[in-house]
């Protein structure tokens, strides 16, 4: 009884949190971290099975009172991780493979799914990708212009913020594919952060401890490989890795949170000061790029490792 009374809850708390994105502006991007979390929750605690049926519940709530695409942008966007990721961590695998073998599955599905619907409109899919990017940048300029004209600035600095409005859209469209993967990604790492803050002993993160964990050594390579491609080349190289950038600094900024994570512990930090420092070393410029650092060349100078002191 316990069990289908949260089923409901799940459900009824996934169709509004999903159905409250239009109305909340830029706050829908934090909304969009819990939306996943009801059905995943209950996945974790009770089953794989479990979280299917309140995604399943919250899907059907959506196609009755919202349309078959919003029903299948929620599959993709929300069901999908909330079932594989609790499906994998019951199965043992660790919580960084987890998330990007979700990733992975959500950026496959997409890929799919954009090819269904060039077919379906008798387009290529390279045409069909263009206009939706087109489509979302100039949403997000227009959402950029719309929270800075009601800024009182003085002229100077209200044609300085259009011009990077402009730039940032410019940039956005080069690397707009590279964007949406590390916004899954984020989303999904954000999922399992929520389910380990729930998880109060009823059930088990498998994986390394964050304080301990590092990305595979070859990706800094890529990384390397990336940046001098990005200065020296020009024309699709230039945009590929820089696409590649874009996925793979967020990897070293999470390795170089870990290393402060490890640092803020042997310190006894109190979780509030850590939360703290972890908020300030992610919006203060430029703390982020200091953090990233940290952790590309953690690789080599192995921060973690205990420092014997010599007398």
């Amino acid at each position: 009884m316990q069990r289908r009374l949260h089923v409901i809850l799940g459900a009824l708390a996934g169709y509004v949190l999903y159905s409250s994105f239009n109305d909340l502006g830029v706050a829908a991007v934090f909304v969009n971290l819990f939306t996943p979390l009801p059905a995943a929750y209950l996945g974790m605690r009770y089953g794989v099975r479990t979280g299917g049926t309140v995604v399943a519940l919250t899907a059907l709530s959506i196609l009755l009172l919202g349309g078959m695409s919003p029903m299948a942008l929620y599959l993709l966007q929300f069901g999908l991780p909330a079932v594989l990721l609790p499906w994998l961590m019951h199965r043992g695998t660790g919580w960084d493979r987890a998330v990007a073998t979700v990733v992975g599955l959500m950026v496959a599905a997409s890929v799919s799914g954009l090819v269904a619907t060039s077919i379906a409109a008798g387009e290529s899919p390279l045409t069909v990708a263009g206009r939706l990017i087109d489509e979302e940048v100039s949403r997000t300029k227009t959402m950029m212009n719309e929270m800075f004209a009601g800024a009182d600035l003085p002229a100077e600095q209200l044609a300085e913020v259009t011009r990077s409005v402009v730039q940032m859209a410019e940039f956005i469209h080069k690397v707009y594919p590279s964007v949406i993967v590390t916004v899954a990604g984020i989303m999904v790492l954000g999922l399992v952060l929520l389910l380990s803050l729930a998880a109060r002993g009823r059930y088990v993160i498998p994986g390394k401890a964050f304080p301990q964990w590092k990305a595979p050594d070859f990706l800094v390579w890529f990384l390397i490989a990336a940046g001098f491609t990005v200065v020296f080349a020009e024309g699709v190289p230039a945009t590929f890795a820089m696409n590649l950038l874009v996925i793979l600094l967020p990897v070293y900024f999470l390795q170089g949170l870990a290393v402060l994570d490890c640092f803020f512990r042997r310190k006894a930090f109190s979780p509030l000061l850590r939360g703290i420092g972890y908020v300030l070393v992610t919006v203060i410029n430029p703390l982020p790029m200091v953090v990233t650092g940290i952790g590309v060349f953690d690789l080599w100078a192995d921060f973690r490792k205990p420092r014997q002191t010599e007398s």
